[in-house]
């Protein structure tokens, strides 16, 4: 069945007749679409709104309506090819200085890397940054990457890089997490006793912790090296005395 069209037409031969969708009247400088069914007038917009005829049980829905389109009506005009070269070469620019843009020199340098982690006060971290700047100096096989964390922060930081399988290879552990990772046969044995059991920890020096060594280390010996460094160096304090500390410290206060 050939399809009925309409067409926009001026208002100027149906002034005076009311819209049925809108009811008002039309104007000769309106313009307007007559229904091909039931030939009332519609206002083009009322036409367009209603999604065809607004007289009342009229079954004509809107088709294609001829005229002169509205400015803003169709499909946006199409990108041209130099637009989307251009758009394409910025992104390859983008892509290459991603893959080629220079990466900051690895402080290792070639070196084994061994990452020790821990919790420190003022002092006590400044002392161990400046003995590991000075292994770090002298050693041209092991490079100390030292992360140390305010009291407070090592927990959830372990736990976290332990999921994703990036712990780290030297750890100072309280006393307990010590027990709780030395129970899950975690860490990596230093020795045994006399008595023949075996030894995951040593006492830190100027820290209520065990100094430990995670037992997936890529470099057991390299990690060995380091902890007996810091056993060796570190200013001892008296352990004692720090436990009296931490037992009556203000849980507001970061130093003693």
């Amino acid at each position: 069945m050939k399809e009925n069209l309409e067409q926009i037409t001026s208002g100027a031969d149906y002034a005076g007749q009311t819209c049925p969708f809108c009811g008002k009247t039309i104007n000769p400088e309106d313009q307007v679409v007559c229904c091909p069914r039931c030939r009332s007038v519609h206002h083009v917009d009322c036409w367009k709104a209603k999604g065809g005829c607004g007289k009342a049980g009229c079954p004509q829905l809107a088709a294609t309506v001829f005229g002169e389109k509205p400015k803003g009506d169709g499909p946006p005009p199409p990108v041209s090819k130099r637009s989307i070269l251009a758009g394409l070469g910025i992104a390859a620019v983008l892509i290459l200085l991603l893959i080629f843009w220079p990466k900051p020199p690895d402080p290792a340098q070639g070196r084994t890397k061994i990452t020790v982690m821990g919790e420190a006060y003022f002092e006590l971290s400044r002392d161990m940054n400046s003995l590991a700047m000075q292994f770090n100096d002298n050693s041209s096989e092991i490079y100390i990457d030292l992360q140390l964390l305010p009291p407070g922060g090592l927990d959830q930081k372990l736990l976290v890089l332990i999921a994703a399988g990036q712990a780290p290879d030297v750890i100072a552990l309280s006393e307990e997490r010590f027990d709780y990772l030395a129970e899950q046969e975690v860490l990596l044995s230093l020795g045994a006793d006399p008595q023949g059991e075996k030894i995951y920890g040593i006492q830190h020096p100027a820290h209520l912790s065990q100094l430990t060594i995670w037992k997936e280390t890529e470099d057991p010996q390299a990690a060995l090296e380091v902890l007996h460094y810091f056993v060796q160096n570190i200013t001892p304090v008296d352990l004692d005395q720090l436990r009296e500390l931490e037992t009556n410290r203000s849980p507001v206060m970061f130093g003693f």
